[in-house]
């Protein structure tokens, strides 16, 4: 936050409660509104200053929560990725990360891709095959493809090691 911007909201107060014990030594109706007018000034100025404070804050607020959502985010994929391991599937022909037995928690075998991995992301490749009956694995999100020189797809298995 921007400390000059609460040294002018103290400051405008300051000012305002000096104009306003000024109020007792003026003598004409002229002198009072011209008082009245630099009071009024001076108030703005500090309310001027303590709503540029007020949104500063708001703003450290906001930038502090998303950057505890990011830090969340960051160690749960840290604790997600420990479950996979890099290994080569189709007689070394392509690279795919594994679950791992150990860490399956009762899921099934599958493979995810490297790409999204390398991104933070956990992305399932999906089998298909294409008009000459390759296999091919795909990803849903960034569409990486992975293509066997064979009829079909192995079936994921769990990570070796």
């Amino acid at each position: 936050m921007d400390l000059s911007l609460i040294q002018g909201t103290i400051s405008g107060l300051k000012v305002a409660g000096d104009i306003a014990k000024g109020f007792m030594e003026l003598k004409s109706m002229t002198e009072v509104q011209g008082k009245v007018i630099e009071l009024q000034s001076a108030i703005l100025a500090a309310q001027s200053s303590a709503l540029s404070a007020n949104a500063d804050q708001a703003a450290m607020v906001d930038e502090i929560r998303n950057l505890k959502a990011e830090i969340a985010r960051v160690k749960a994929w840290e604790s997600q990725k420990q479950r996979y391991q890099l290994q080569p599937i189709w007689d070394r022909a392509a690279l795919v990360y594994a679950l791992k037995e150990s860490m399956s928690n009762g899921e099934p075998p599958h493979w995810i891709c490297t790409k999204c991995y390398e991104d933070g992301s956990r992305m399932i490749l999906q089998p298909r095959q294409t008009k000459e009956g390759r296999g091919v694995l795909a990803c849903p999100t960034c569409k990486s493809e992975l293509q066997n020189q064979y009829r079909g797809t192995d079936e994921p298995n769990y990570a070796a090691g």
